[in-house]
């Protein structure tokens, strides 16, 4: 299958993947989108199927790796399926991409740092706390060593209005009842827009960065999050009552103090500056209310 000119986008019915191909379009890039669950106009690429199924097109512009298991409890549960997803078919694919002068840029995550700095410069040493961290950094690692046209794009959380942890709160605020979010979980949310601009110039443009990340100025917990959109649909902050991780009884892998990267390149090189967290919380709270 050739596809002079386009971008592939692995993955480009889930989130991220949806974003940056709609992002590509607008712009005018041909795009090739994958997807694992046979979705009407993808070509089928399943990472957890044997490497000999895939059909890998030719003669692409560059490729945005955007499928992984992210979720940190079936990582964690499920090691060996996960890594052969996030680690092992991943690192062929950017391989085999690389090797036909395809430019790769592997969607990667906060999570390989441990958290104890704010604002994580992009050369800080990988410090992963959880199984999804260590498979993150382990792709990083083998993508950025074999493949020379490779960049890595490091990610904060990315917030979409489809979340189903606040789909959960606006569903027991209409109720009249409380949701208790966490009070000491941290992330600097993006929106899906903002990451898929940030992704689209990182693989259109070529640059001497080859790990480049994307965030917002500052953390803000769960918890402020939940109190925030209370409060711009109507429920009123009453109705969040905060607890910390440890009260919870939930058992999380990791309970980092600060999510935030350095993310100066981006507006240095690209002009794409970096959002206050709110930006993106606001766009889920208007999203309620069919405002795009």
């Amino acid at each position: 299958m050739a596809a002079d000119g386009a971008v592939l986008v692995v993955g480009g019915d889930g989130l991220v993947g949806t974003a940056v191909a709609r992002r590509l379009e607008g712009d005018g890039v041909a795009v090739v989108r994958t997807s694992r669950r046979g979705t009407p106009g993808t070509v089928p690429l399943d990472l957890a199927a044997s490497p000999e199924s895939w059909t890998v097109p030719r003669g692409l512009r560059g490729a945005v790796l955007a499928a992984a298991v992210t979720s940190t409890q079936q990582c964690r549960d499920h090691a060996v399926e996960t890594h052969r997803v996030n680690v092992d078919a991943t690192v062929e694919l950017a391989r085999r991409l690389s090797s036909g002068g395809t430019r790769v840029v592997l969607l990667s995550t906060n999570m390989v740092f441990d958290g104890t700095v704010a604002a994580t410069p992009a050369d800080a040493p990988r410090s992963p706390m959880t199984a999804y961290g260590r498979m993150k950094a382990e792709a990083e690692e083998a993508i950025l060593a074999t493949c020379l046209e490779a960049v890595v794009l490091r990610l904060t959380k990315v917030l979409p209005s489809t979340l189903p942890l606040i789909a959960s709160w606006r569903d027991a605020w209409t109720r009249g009842e409380p949701v208790r979010p966490f009070s000491d979980l941290m992330l600097a949310p993006v929106s899906p827009a903002h990451a898929a601009e940030a992704i689209a110039a990182v693989t259109l443009a070529s640059h001497p960065d080859r790990i480049v990340q994307c965030s917002a100025t500052a953390d803000v917990s769960y918890a402020d999050v939940a109190r925030r959109l209370a409060a711009a649909w109507g429920h009123g902050t009453s109705l969040v009552e905060p607890v910390s991780v440890a009260a919870s009884g939930v058992v999380l892998e990791h309970v980092p103090r600060h999510t935030t990267l350095a993310a100066g390149t981006l507006q240095a090189v690209f002009g794409i500056e970096t959002p206050d967290p709110w930006v993106a919380v606001d766009a889920v709270a208007l999203a309620e209310h069919g405002v795009r």
